[in-house]
This record gives C-alpha cells, sequence and structure tokens, in this order.
C-alpha cells in the first residue's frame, strides 16, 4: 500500500473540529479586549518580539478571572472541548493553560509563519489549541500546511486541534480589514 499518495492522505482524519459560539460571546470578547489596559501588550513568540513573525496587540486573560465574559467563554470552551475529547476517545483530562489570549491583527498583521503550538521547552506541555474567530474577515483566516486546509475567518467559529507539529499553521494575512481572534490551549489535567 503506497501510504505516500493523494487518495490515502484525503482518507486521513485531520483532527481540526469547529463548533458554534453565540456571537454575542464574540462581541464581548472584542470589547474586552478594546478597554483593557492593564493586560494588553505587542503580541510575542516564544522567540520574542518580531513584527516579520507576528504582528498583533494581545490582552491576556487568565483561567482565575472574575469578569463575566470571560467566564461565559470559558464555560462555552469548557463543552466544546468535552465533545472533542469524546469524539476522539481521549481519556485524559484537560485544563486551558494559564494564559490566554485575545489578539487583535492589524491590517497586514497576523502570525506569519508556519508554527506548531508546542515548540519550544516553555511551550511543550500544551496538548490542544483552541482558536475563537471574533470577526468574520474574507481571505483572513487560517492555513494548516500538512492538511492542505484553509479555514475562514467566521465569527463564532471556535477550531480546536492538536498542537503537535503535525499541525504547522499560519494566519491568512488580510491586506484590508482588521481581524480578532482568542486563543489559548490546553494541558493534562490532574484527575479527581
Amino acid at each position: 500500500m503506497d501510504y505516500g499518495s493523494s487518495y490515502e492522505k484525503d482518507l486521513m482524519e485531520n483532527f481540526i473540529r469547529t463548533y458554534k459560539v453565540d456571537k454575542k460571546i464574540c462581541d464581548n470578547l472584542i470589547n474586552y479586549h478594546k478597554l483593557n489596559c492593564e493586560y494588553k501588550a505587542k503580541g510575542r513568540t516564544a522567540n520574542g518580539l518580531d513584527l516579520n513573525v507576528k504582528d498583533s496587540i494581545d490582552v491576556n486573560f487568565y483561567n482565575q478571572s472574575t469578569n463575566k465574559h470571560i467566564i461565559d467563554f470559558f464555560n462555552i470552551l469548557s463543552s466544546c472541548v468535552t465533545k472533542y475529547l469524546f469524539e476522539f476517545n481521549i481519556n485524559f483530562p484537560v485544563i486551558t493553560d494559564t494564559v490566554n489570549l485575545i489578539q487583535y491583527y492589524p491590517k497586514n498583521g497576523g502570525f506569519k509563519i508556519f508554527h506548531h503550538e508546542n515548540s519550544s521547552s516553555i511551550t511543550s506541555h500544551r496538548r490542544l489549541v483552541y482558536m475563537l474567530y471574533l470577526n468574520t474577515i474574507k481571505n483572513g483566516g487560517t492555513e494548516f500546511k500538512y492538511q492542505n486546509i484553509v479555514l475562514e475567518a467566521l465569527k463564532g467559529d471556535l477550531v480546536i486541534w492538536p498542537a503537535e507539529f503535525t499541525h504547522l499553521h499560519k494566519g491568512v494575512i488580510s491586506k484590508d480589514k482588521e481581524k480578532y481572534i482568542a486563543t489559548g490551549w490546553f494541558k493534562m489535567g490532574q484527575l479527581p
């Protein structure tokens, strides 16, 4: 059997799933980003600040947040990841990483190079990634290299996928629109 044939690749599972989130949640997260001063900074990668790699303004939000809109989002996120774990028969518990992000990408901004989410000793604990498109951007989604998939940025689409090297991805850069996403990671949790 030739596992390199395009027929076999087309039949392979891609482990990328999309769930629907109420658009009001998206609006609330955009407002949280706009009004936040305490946790707002230029976007960084594990290698630091480089606008040729990532051009964004990020607002951190945390698991311990008492903000109603953040709590509402985490409740929905928990339901979606539970569905993901069930679908793939993943039996270990997961929790969101300590820091989560709401990212604003200006025109011509974005995460411009292919990357995966557990590529350094600092990020090696990440198992799954989530990303919620907070606004709709034509030609401004996400490209997955090995899956040969380009997702459109559709407001309310929450996407979950593995954090591994198998899922190299980058932003599709919009030349004329601004883009907002909420993103973060799941790590292994403790059994009760």
